[in-house]
């Protein structure tokens, strides 16, 4: 009986809504961080040569994103293979956030790759 109330306290932390929410909002999040702060350092950078800024940003974002993405996939674990995404018991909605936190961080971490392109590319500086 012991044993089952631990499992139980386990998988409740997972269903909880903080780690689901987490693997949905982190990408949007990270990527807005990405392009503001990279924005925001430009003409900083252009002055003081400080080039690395840039690449230390959008890997900062990745890394958030990356992180978000084991969150969403651990949650996505603890919950139940057989349970369909698309009912309305919580078991089900916390596989359905799961899922849907991995298409985002997904998406979002191709978004960031994307925007830093054309960083390697043109001197942002000119």
């Amino acid at each position: 009986m012991g044993a089952q109330t631990a499992v139980d306290a386990a998988e409740v932390r997972w269903l909880s809504p903080l780690p689901l929410w987490t693997g949905i909002l982190a990408g949007p999040i990270a990527w807005a961080f990405d392009l503001m702060a990279s924005y925001a350092v430009v003409k900083w950078v252009c002055h003081t040569s400080h080039y690395a800024i840039l690449p230390i940003i959008t890997t900062a974002s990745l890394a958030i994103v990356v992180g978000a993405a084991a969150i969403a996939w651990n949650a996505l674990m603890h919950t139940s293979n057989d349970a369909s995404t698309d009912g309305g018991q919580p078991r089900q909605r916390a596989r359905f956030m799961a899922v849907l936190g991995l298409a985002s961080c997904g998406l979002f971490a191709l978004q960031i790759l994307a925007g830093a392109i054309p960083h390697w590319v043109l001197d942002a500086c000119r």
